[in-house]
């Protein structure tokens, strides 16, 4: 990435930029990609993540993301023509070994391994059988530690969960709300192997969040037949539905961070950075985010970004997979 752009950001021009919609939103992402690119000179982000609804998908249980073959075959090339590094999100808890032969999964896996000129191309995941069959069959492939797993394992606010994890793990995702207990992260090592979601959606200490992924990990496996009443039922009394809650309650607040405070993070020695779109309908607010993060942003006596940024809204350039 050129470092040399007057539109990227200089409060971290050396961020690792990780970006949701891979299968979802490929041509908004792409189109995004090439305007950075070509217009502005730097790439805007580096690695995207992603699966279509498997079995082994998790956190993303939704009929959009259903895909036909060649539309997977045809997103995993480009993305790999660009150089861009592809994270599959293969987060589900409750795999035993019989879904080890999964078709979805294991193709997509071929396609990272054969499609991969960054060498980087890997595998978020949180069940350690899916862990020994990766190691096994696609042993090209990175392990990144889900943030389920770290849930999963009660590793939040525990140093000690998180040295094991990185011994196990090509890299490690940083708990949501340990992203600002910098005591903890101060004494973390290899800073550069752990990852940080920026724009986290839930809220602070969310009392739910062990048994929501539960709950998402079940409905993977049986998509058609699980019940998810149950978890709804809580859900509606915790807060996290409320947009009152989410921008004014201190406790239960939404985990985004702030400018300082990514800031912050850069200065302790973290480099890799998330963007979540967990569950959205279109790329717009990741695009936006991006736009919000990547970009540089405009003095006091300045409009040039905006103007920049409305020219991308309006361009009417259509991608056109080879």
């Amino acid at each position: 990435m050129s470092t040399h752009s007057p539109y990227l950001n200089p409060l971290w021009p050396d961020a690792v930029w990780d970006v949701s919609g891979a299968f979802v939103d490929d041509m908004e992402l792409l189109f995004f990609f090439d305007f950075c690119k070509k217009v502005l000179n730097f790439e805007p982000y580096h690695i995207v993540h992603g699966s279509p609804l498997c079995t082994w998908n998790s956190g993303r249980v939704l009929n959009h993301l259903l895909r036909e073959s060649d539309e997977v075959s045809n997103a995993v090339r480009e993305y790999s023509q660009r150089g861009i590094a592809l994270y599959l999100t293969f987060t589900n808890l409750m795999l035993k070994e019989e879904h080890m032969k999964n078709v979805t999964g294991n193709t997509l896996c071929r396609l990272a391994v054969g499609s991969n000129p960054t060498g980087r191309n890997g595998v978020i995941l949180a069940n350690d059988i899916l862990k020994e069959h990766l190691r096994r069959e696609y042993p090209q492939l990175r392990l990144i530690s889900s943030i389920l797993k770290i849930t999963g394992d009660r590793g939040k606010g525990n140093l000690d969960v998180y040295k094991r994890l990185a011994d196990e793990y090509d890299e490690v995702m940083v708990h949501p709300d340990d992203a600002l207990n910098y005591d903890l992260l101060e004494k973390i090592e290899d800073k550069e192997r752990h990852i940080i979601i920026v724009n986290e959606y839930c809220i602070r200490n969310c009392p739910l969040r062990a048994q929501h992924y539960d709950s998402l990990s079940q409905l993977s496996i049986d998509y058609s037949g699980y019940n998810t009443a149950n978890f709804t039922k809580k859900q509606s009394g915790n807060g996290c539905q409320s947009v009152v809650s989410l921008l004014t309650d201190a406790k239960r607040s939404v985990l985004a961070l702030n400018t300082p405070e990514i800031a912050k993070l850069r200065e302790l020695g973290f480099r890799h950075f998330k963007l979540q779109g967990r569950g959205l309908a279109n790329a717009g607010t990741i695009v936006s985010d991006l736009m919000r993060l990547v970009l540089n942003n405009d003095g006091d006596d300045e409009n040039a970004m905006h103007s920049l940024c409305q020219t991308f809204w309006e361009t009417n350039i259509n991608i056109q997979f080879s």
